[in-house]
């Protein structure tokens, strides 16, 4: 049987090593006398889909019926709430593509018991994820009822430094990555004397003195 293997790793902490979980992974298939059809790995957190681009392949895959199992490490690298869960997997389902993950053994959806399983485990991660969530958000109300900033530190880059930086980089990107901004503080700050990046890059404006 051909196995569609997918990790994920988030890039909120560096010292996860993809390889922990393709590795077992992989002896696992071995074990089991799977083919490895692909692996597919992504390096973003579980939310930002349009950084996990190698999940968007192995679903346009599973539709042209590539593989006959996804195989995860947990069930938290490939889904982070209930619908989406059930809703990808009843697809799959239907296409004759079973799920199994294998940090948690019993979920197995080429049974039904393994699918009743899942559903309540992921109902369980939802859940722990919107208590998490629920206490950020008592701690950010907290923070701002006692008067303490929340976030990060405004930047108060004088308009001269800007300029100096955009005419000693000559591009916009550079001169950000210089002054430790973004491209749209650059463009901000300069907008409040009506004047464009290139026009200081040109030399055609200077900042007040």
């Amino acid at each position: 049987m051909k196995a569609g293997l997918y990790a994920r790793v988030s890039t909120e902490d560096k010292n996860q090593d993809p390889e922990t979980q393709l590795y077992a992974l992989r002896q696992f298939c071995k074990t089991a006398g799977w083919e490895v059809y692909r692996e597919y790995l992504d390096k973003a957190r579980a939310k930002d889909y349009v950084k996990r681009r190698q999940w968007q392949q192995l679903q346009r895959d599973a539709r042209q019926q590539k593989f006959k199992v996804v195989l995860v490490f947990r069930l938290d690298r490939a889904f982070r709430s209930v619908r989406e869960c059930v809703n990808c997997l009843e697809d799959w389902h239907e296409r004759g593509i079973a799920f199994k993950s294998f940090g948690e053994d019993v979920i197995d959806t080429s049974t039904s018991q393994g699918r009743f399983i899942l559903h309540i485990m992921a109902a369980v991660a939802e859940l722990e994820s919107a208590v998490i969530g629920g206490r950020v958000t008592a701690g950010m109300a907290r923070a701002k009822a006692q008067g303490r900033r929340i976030g990060r530190k405004p930047l108060n880059i004088p308009v001269k430094n800007i300029c100096d930086a955009l005419q000693a980089c000559t591009n916009i990107t550079a001169a950000a990555s210089q002054l430790k901004c973004s491209r749209g503080y650059i463009h901000k700050e300069l907008a409040k004397y009506g004047v464009i990046p290139g026009d200081v890059i040109k030399g055609r404006w200077q900042p007040p003195s």
